[in-house]
């Protein structure tokens, strides 16, 4: 009898936590930047809107 209680027990406190963990995911981002499907295509819209073109390396290995 009290192995069945607290099986019961163990289980509302383990559906508790699982109904807050759901809770708390975070919404998945959008980008909203729209980037440029080629160089050629940045070159273009670099010079239609009168803006540089900024070229970052992440690492140099």
């Amino acid at each position: 009898m009290k192995t069945s209680f607290y099986c019961t027990l163990l289980l509302a406190a383990l559906m508790t936590l699982q109904g807050a963990a759901q809770a708390q995911k975070k919404p998945k981002i959008k980008p909203t930047v729209p980037f440029a499907k080629s160089w050629d295509a940045a070159v273009e819209e670099a010079k239609l809107l009168n803006v540089p073109l900024v070229v970052h390396n992440h690492g140099f290995y």
